[in-house]
């Protein structure tokens, strides 16, 4: 396997080598509102996240919503971006922390009022950092994690979700 460096110094050589396709398979369980995702794992079995809703939601609540998943998503991409903007940038990171904090009426996905959305109206990620760097290096920083962060840039709509329906007969 590669190093971070390793990685970068190929992409910047071929931009090709950067080409990366993920896939997740999520899966119905017959019970309450589970759902079992499979994702690969270069270095082994698959990784699962089981998926869930809580009681009042036809759930069992074993597991997260999807609402919290997307919550989760924002925080560890910002992370993982930080710490690779850190080693691009030379800055040693000595402790973040991401609150992702999020907005939603339920009603817009039970349809009881269609002008009001189906999702998040409010995205709020908290970022607390610590880093040996002056505040206007962290400050720089922090735009380069924003301006390249890739879960950021897709819930904020740069690329459009094109479900494609398969019915089973």
């Amino acid at each position: 396997m590669p190093s971070f460096k390793e990685t970068l110094e190929a992409i910047k050589k071929d931009w090709n080598a950067g080409e990366k396709n993920f896939n997740v398979e999520c899966d119905m369980l017959p019970e309450g509102a589970q759902v079992m995702c499979k994702m690969g794992n270069p270095g082994g079995d698959p990784f699962t996240l089981l998926i869930d809703a809580p009681g009042g939601l036809d759930g069992t609540n074993k597991g997260p919503s999807p609402l919290l998943v997307i919550l989760s998503s924002i925080g560890g991409c910002i992370i993982a971006v930080t710490r690779f903007w850190a080693k691009i940038m030379d800055i040693e990171l000595e402790e973040m922390k991401v609150f992702s904090r999020g907005h939603i009426n339920l009603g817009g996905i039970f349809g009881v009022d269609d002008t009001k959305p189906a999702g998040y109206d409010i995205l709020e990620p908290v970022i607390r950092i610590k880093a040996k760097a002056s505040k206007e290096k962290i400050n720089e920083l922090m735009d380069n994690v924003f301006k390249h962060c890739p879960v950021i840039k897709n819930f904020g709509g740069m690329c459009p979700i094109t479900p494609k329906v398969q019915i089973k007969e």
